[in-house]
């Protein structure tokens, strides 16, 4: 016969799941406007041209808007994932560093399954790069030989950001500047494959929707396994997934 007290014991405490069907219902609108914006330019084509060309004496030049989304393309991702470690490791000394727990497996969620559902749709739509299409026409600061659209690198990057923007709470004024900062990187990733020539106008806007929709279904995919778990779990795996994140991070930058 079991007693109270073993009752107790194997009472499981269930991981608090954000209320999130607004942030869902904005994600897909502003995605699938993002993807159409996107679809819309490709086949105007005129506008992703004239960008493209607009930036290319920059490019020769090596101009400091250069130099600089050449820093971001390369390594804003990680900067934005060390930036997340570290608050991940402050956060167990300083308390009012409240973010949950849970940001962080939405976070691998949502930066490893749009990702890599991005690059498989690259496969299917097979848009070639501006270099090749342009070929001498232009000069590019990029020698990927993956398809176009969408652009990985606004789709991990935005990906990336989306679950700490949307999901941490707003009332601390450290967690604003948090947010302002990645952000701020997140958006440079974006303008700088532009800017090196590396991506179409249509291919980033397509990358940001497709990150935007992606978050949705990554956090239904987390939310199935988050009810599986425990919270007091969530000390121990929040570890685990900062180190599965520095992980991901390294596996796309390696691609």
């Amino acid at each position: 016969m079991k007693t109270f007290k073993d009752a107790n014991k194997n009472e499981v405490t269930k991981i608090p799941l954000p209320a999130t069907k607004r942030i869902w219902i904005a994600c897909f609108v502003f995605g699938a406007v993002f993807w159409i914006i996107g679809l819309i330019l490709w086949a105007q084509r005129g506008i992703d041209e004239a960008v493209l060309f607009y930036y290319n004496p920059m490019r020769i030049a090596m101009d400091p808007i250069v130099v600089l989304s050449k820093w971001l393309s390369s390594n804003g991702m990680a900067a934005i994932t060390i930036l997340f470690v570290v608050y991940l490791l402050v956060s167990k000394k300083l308390k009012y560093l409240d973010a949950p727990l849970t940001v962080y497996f939405y976070t691998i969620c949502s930066y490893g399954l749009s990702g890599i559902a991005g690059d498989l749709l690259k496969e299917v739509l097979a848009r070639p790069r501006p270099a090749t299409t342009y070929g001498s026409e232009i000069l590019t600061w990029s020698h990927e030989l993956s398809w176009a659209i969408p652009s990985g690198h606004a789709t991990k990057c935005i990906a990336l950001v989306l679950p700490f923007i949307l999901l941490v709470s707003h009332s601390k004024h450290l967690h604003k500047g948090i947010k302002i900062m990645i952000g701020l990187i997140a958006v440079g990733i974006c303008f700088s494959r532009i800017v090196l020539g590396a991506h179409y106008v249509s291919d980033v806007l397509a990358g940001i929707g497709m990150a935007l929709i992606g978050l949705p279904l990554s956090m239904m995919f987390a939310n199935m396994l988050l009810r599986k778990m425990k919270q007091e779990q969530l000390p121990k795996l929040s570890y685990i997934w900062g180190v599965l994140l520095i992980f991901l991070t390294w596996v796309f930058m390696t691609l």
